[in-house]
């Protein structure tokens, strides 16, 4: 079943049309929506370039039947460089976030022993400023666990300038403007994450065993949304993330 059902994720995304999806298409737990991801993985040649946290609240795993944060993965066909250049119609129903993600520089391995906060930061390479455009290929009622298994609805994701000497900024208190065509849209701050962002990749370290290839050097983690999500329409948008950078994008038809 998970094989079949990663069949039409993958084809609903070339398509960029909602999965055709019967009641008999029911995930059962996280870890099946995992081995749901796991195809998909394989699928993209192995090509994880990192994940996307979420449900860091406890009221939010007991969506997934959980105790614990789960993540989905961003597959590396659909993450590039900002500034970017993104096809509206490659993509179903596209909410934007901006969100400060983080470089891993080196493994953070499933273990028994919890990670704290110093082994992560000593782990992180560098922080990025990021977008997200979050997509689903099922239909927005579905259960979450049906979300997780598709990629935790990821459809394109956009990575900014790295900052390698990132441990002189404070990350609590980024402040983030988004603008459509020069045009104020939104605002927000990291601290909307766990008051910390960091603090989201403690959370997932601790949250394994992921797909694999786990938690790799290399690979980005981002931690969730710090504006309010938009629709995203034709036209250039720019995210000024302060002494983080910019991350730029432009929608075409």
């Amino acid at each position: 079943m998970t094989a079949d059902l990663a069949t039409r994720f993958e084809a609903a995304r070339i398509g960029a049309r909602l999965a055709a999806l019967t009641p008999a298409d029911r995930v059962a737990s996280v870890d099946e929506a995992y081995r749901v991801q796991a195809d998909l993985i394989a699928r993209a040649g192995n090509d994880v370039r990192g994940w996307k946290v979420t449900a860091l609240a406890p009221a939010d795993q007991r969506k997934y039947g959980s105790s614990r944060p789960v993540a989905g993965p961003l597959l590396g066909p659909y993450v590039c460089a900002a500034p970017a250049r993104v096809s509206l119609s490659a993509l179903v129903t596209p909410l934007l976030e901006c969100e400060v993600a983080f470089v891993l520089g080196s493994d953070l391995p499933a273990r028994n022993a919890p990670y704290d906060r110093a082994q992560v930061e000593a782990a992180v390479a560098a922080v990025v400023p990021v977008f997200e455009l979050a997509d689903s290929r099922v239909e927005p009622g579905a259960p979450e666990l049906l979300k997780l298994a598709d990629a935790m609805g990821n459809g394109l994701f956009i990575v900014g300038r790295p900052i390698s000497d990132w441990h002189r900024l404070d990350l609590t208190n980024v402040s983030i403007t988004l603008s459509h065509n020069r045009e104020m849209i939104g605002q927000g701050n990291s601290a909307r994450i766990l008051g910390d962002p960091l603090l989201a990749v403690v959370a997932l370290a601790n949250a394994q065993p992921l797909p694999d290839p786990g938690l790799r050097a290399g690979q980005i983690v981002t931690t969730g949304t710090c504006t309010t999500p938009v629709a995203v329409r034709l036209g250039t948008y720019a995210a000024d993330f302060g002494l983080l950078g910019t991350a730029e994008m432009t929608v075409v038809a």
